[in-house]
């Protein structure tokens, strides 16, 4: 029974993280696209980017406690395959981060709901129509930019679904490398600065990268608030998304997530000196000649 009740714990902490991130980042997004005038990214690519890390940041401060704050699907799969996590628990983590992110969907459409619906009167949105990348679902989900997974617009030049795919699959893989490396406990670093690191990379990341299609990098964060939109008028271009976006945001962190563990177990973990005690770092070679 109490080994039950912890699990339960774990698993609010992961809907509270994941709920913070998402409420956060997409409160970000409302007003930088709607807030500062109604016409576009006030605030830049760049600036998203740093809110987005803020969020992880703090996110991961409100639950790392007690959850370990996974906050993404990508991550829980990964830390399932290579660092022995539950694979039993692994659908309560996922089911809870989608929870968490849903959630937040439902507190951005409340708080920012009149600046979004007059930022759709404005551009004559219509929910449920085609509207490429001015389409009120980027409040809430990633929105492929034209050009992109067969779109047309002057944007971007047309590229294949493949270019966005593939881009989803790298940038999680180095998402989850870099939180490896961060909380790698053979490295002489403080946890309680994880939470920063690991946001500065999400910075990097989503301010880089969000041109090609927004830099999802986590499953829960993109198809939480997509069901949310489904919910209320977006139809299809919700779920599965305008050409069938989902399956390139939701979908291919999946692959990235693990494949970036699996290449930091193969050419970092496993060189790594071992550790010399339960809580010491290890003192590396050339420190002990000199000694």
């Amino acid at each position: 029974m109490a080994v039950a009740e912890s699990w339960t714990k774990k698993y609010l902490a992961e809907v509270l993280g994941t709920f913070v991130l998402v409420f956060l980042g997409d409160s970000f997004v409302a007003f930088a696209v709607a807030g500062a005038g109604g016409n576009g990214f006030k605030a830049g690519l760049l600036g998203a980017g740093f809110f987005w890390g803020f969020a992880v940041t703090l996110a991961i401060y409100s639950c790392g406690a007690v959850s370990g704050a996974h906050l993404n699907p990508a991550v829980t799969l990964a830390l399932a395959w290579r660092r022995g996590f539950p694979w039993s628990k692994v659908p309560g983590y996922i089911g809870s981060q989608l929870v968490g992110a849903f959630i937040a969907a439902i507190g951005v459409s409340f708080v920012w709901n009149g600046i979004i619906v007059h930022y759709e009167v404005a551009n004559k949105i219509v929910r449920g129509d085609a509207n490429g990348v001015t389409s009120g679902l980027i409040f809430w989900a990633n929105w492929p930019h034209p050009g992109l997974v067969g779109y047309t617009g002057d944007y971007l030049t047309q590229d294949p679904w493949w270019r966005g795919a593939g881009t989803e699959i790298i940038i999680t893989a180095i998402l989850v490398i870099c939180i490896l490396g961060i909380v790698e406990d053979r490295m002489p670093s403080a946890a309680n600065l994880a939470p920063i690191a690991i946001g500065f990379v999400v910075a990097a990341l989503v301010g880089l990268f969000a041109p090609i299609e927004m830099a999802s990098l986590n499953p829960a964060r993109d198809l939480g608030p997509r069901i949310w939109g489904l919910i209320i008028g977006y139809g299809s271009n919700a779920i599965p998304g305008q050409n069938f976006n989902l399956w390139v945001t939701t979908g291919m962190p999946l692959i990235g997530g693990p494949l970036g563990a699996w290449i930091y177990d193969t050419f970092i973990h496993q060189h790594l000196p071992a550790p010399v005690g339960p809580d010491t770092v290890p003192v590396p070679e050339t420190a002990r000649a000199r000694a």
